[in-house]
């Protein structure tokens, strides 16, 4: 997580911090917009029913109303001359044509002295309103002011609860004649007010000023807090009083807002982690691609600096890259082989199939002529690999320029060649006239001359056989050396070879073990088996105490018969062991100090056994050594 933050730029997080602002503002300002439309479509609704609501409310409390204004006209009129026989015919029609009027009353001086209907209305009658403590607050301030009112709800004597409007009737002379009262029945108006509300799905609330006109009471009707939120509030147009109606949609509208402004919040942090990811990942990029570009620019400095020629090619064989060496190995001008073949920088390209098969495994190589671009020819070697990348298959070719070391090896094989010629002549004539020396050609010799000249031929027979290891390798380094391979008997040559190593005095005891059921017979060239033998043996001899024993194992398995050579030296150390059979290879330990040697033996001996089908090798014991080798066992012959 911290390589992720570390990876991102200054201005990276500027942009991020700034989208992330935006998307913010635009989150919160689409939620306000999405709340003011459903608060829209909810006031819509609240408006068409509070006008449906006012309008029914209004008709329903204005038309008595009316009709008692109607009865007040009529009363001044008369002059205040109103009869009980006049009222039994007005006041029954009246209450017909008004529904919700539960009673009304005429007070002549203040004193109700007629009630229609007067059927349980009787405790109120001859009621006398100054008497009332409770009404006459309200009635006289009534009188005073001359305007009717519509108040309530209030107790009534008789029972229950109502409105009661009341007129205040001034004659013609401006003297004060009675009041009108008007009991407006509560439990209607209510019932068709509630059935109306549910029917629009709305709720409301109604409340009254008080009679100091400066502020409105508390709720008669409905919840209060319907005034104290975002309710709908309309003023309703009753006579007598001054009403407010709250009306607020009875289920509300569903608030998105809170799920919006989570998926928006959410898709934001989705799109600013998305972004980020992309500023990560195109860092990321451009490091790989710096990293790639420093890969390939180490590559090519390493590749260019390499003195042989690296070529790169396509299944076909097209040249499709190349390092420095190779250019100035052929003498062409850089990037000019491209897409040419490369067996064009063959002398012989005919030859082609030949090499294919000569270079089918890396580790083989094929010695020819390379071309050079101004025609002159030199000697190379080339070895092959094949390369699979992805479904596309390459090739790897490495050349070398091998001018000098073919000088070289002329050198070498001239040096050899003198080696045999113009040293073995004399040596031998040497070896010869020490032999015939120590023998007593020459006469008696005194001891001191017999132990110098037999020094001497001693040495004379190592040099020799120096040179004749010397030659041994060249012969099989350049395949000079026949083998007659035929079936040949393991046995006669060891022992042969026992008493070849006993003639020069060792003081070892050589054992030969066969088992019962194990052939001696190999596929052999006798003259190189009886050279391994005696190279063997006599390193066996040469590194084990005196008086020890060199035991020679037969053994057989595989159709391989296996020789073992052990011995109770001390062994091969561990270190030396990877140089072990290379040439002129010897350890350095106190043993070789001793012994004098050339680091051939093992050597020829390993370049011989592989000549002819075998192998040859080492084994750790915890005393001494064991040296081996196979060879494929001889079929018996059916005679």
């Amino acid at each position: 997580m911290g390589r992720f933050f570390s990876a991102l730029r200054y201005w990276h997080w500027i942009l991020l911090a700034t989208l992330a602002g935006v998307a913010l503002w635009a989150t919160e300002t689409l939620v306000q917009h999405e709340q003011q439309l459903n608060r829209s479509q909810q006031l819509r609704q609240e408006v068409a029913s509070a006008g449906q609501l006012k309008a029914m409310l209004e008709s329903e409390l204005n038309l008595p109303l009316y009709l008692t204004v109607g009865l007040a006209s009529y009363v001044k009129a008369s002059g205040g001359k109103v009869d009980k026989a006049e009222l039994d015919i007005l006041l029954p029609g009246l209450v017909q044509q008004a529904k919700h009027i539960r009673n009304i009353g005429v007070a002549p001086g203040n004193r109700l002295q007629y009630i229609y209907p007067l059927a349980g209305n009787e405790r109120a009658l001859n009621l006398y309103y100054p008497d009332l403590p409770d009404q006459w607050p309200l009635v006289e301030e009534t009188i005073q002011s001359g305007q009717a009112r519509l108040v309530g709800p209030v107790r009534l004597v008789q029972g229950g609860q109502a409105f009661i409007y009341r007129l205040p009737i001034f004659i013609p002379d401006d003297s004060y004649w009675g009041i009108l009262s008007t009991v407006i029945n509560i439990e209607t108006i209510w019932s068709l007010l509630a059935a109306s509300a549910a029917e629009q799905n709305v709720t409301i609330a109604l409340r009254a000023k008080t009679p100091d006109q400066h502020e409105y009471g508390n709720s008669f009707f409905g919840e209060p807090r319907l005034f104290y939120d975002d309710s709908l509030l309309l003023n309703l147009a009753i006579r007598g009083a001054d009403w407010q109606m709250a009306i607020r949609a009875a289920e509300p509208v569903i608030d998105r807002g809170t799920w919006l402004r989570a998926g928006l919040y959410f898709a934001t942090l989705c799109l600013l982690a998305l972004l980020a990811w992309l500023f990560y990942s195109r860092q990321q990029l451009r490091f790989t691609a710096a990293e790639l570009s420093r890969s390939e620019s180490y590559l090519r400095a390493v590749t260019d600096n390499v003195l042989d020629a690296i070529i790169v090619t396509n299944e076909e064989g097209i040249i499709e890259d190349a390092n420095l060496s190779c250019y100035r190995i052929f003498d062409y001008p850089r990037g000019s082989l491209q897409g040419l073949h490369w067996s064009m920088l063959l002398a012989t390209p005919e030859s082609i199939e030949a090499i294919y098969s000569a270079t089918s495994k890396p580790e083989q190589e094929f010695e020819g002529s390379g071309l050079r671009q101004d025609s002159s020819q030199f000697e190379l070697s080339l070895s092959r690999t094949r390369l699979a990348l992805g479904d596309q298959q390459y090739q790897l070719l490495l050349m070398r320029d091998i001018t000098s070391r073919k000088r070289m090896e002329k050198v070498k094989n001239d040096f050899v060649a003198t080696v045999s010629h113009e040293l073995r002549t004399p040596l031998t004539a040497i070896n010869g006239a020490l032999g015939l020396a120590i023998s007593g050609a020459l006469g008696d010799l005194n001891r001191s001359a017999q132990k110098m000249l037999t020094m001497a031929h001693n040495s004379c027979g190592q040099l020799n056989q120096l040179i004749n290891d010397l030659l041994d390798t060249e012969r099989l380094a350049s395949g000079k050396i026949r083998f007659d391979i035929k079936t040949v008997a393991l046995l006669p040559i060891l022992e042969q070879s026992i008493t070849q190593i006993a003639a020069m005095q060792h003081k070892q005891r050589l054992v030969i073990r066969c088992d019962k059921d194990t052939t001696d017979r190999v596929l052999a060239d006798k003259g190189r088996l009886s050279q391994v033998c005696l190279n063997l043996l006599s390193n066996a001899v040469k590194f084990s105490p005196p008086d020890s024993t060199v035991e020679i194992t037969l053994s057989e398995h595989n159709k391989l018969i296996r020789v073992s050579i052990v011995d109770q030296g001390n062994g091969v150390a561990g270190e030396f062991l990877p140089q072990l059979f290379q040439r002129f290879a010897q350890a350095d330990n106190q043993d070789s100090r001793q012994h004098a040697g050339t680091g051939l033996g093992l050597a020829i001996s390993k370049a011989l056994i592989e000549q002819m089908a075998g192998q040859i090798g080492y084994e750790r014991r915890q005393q001494g050594s064991c040296f081996y080798f196979e060879l494929p066992a001889a079929t018996p012959d059916p005679a």
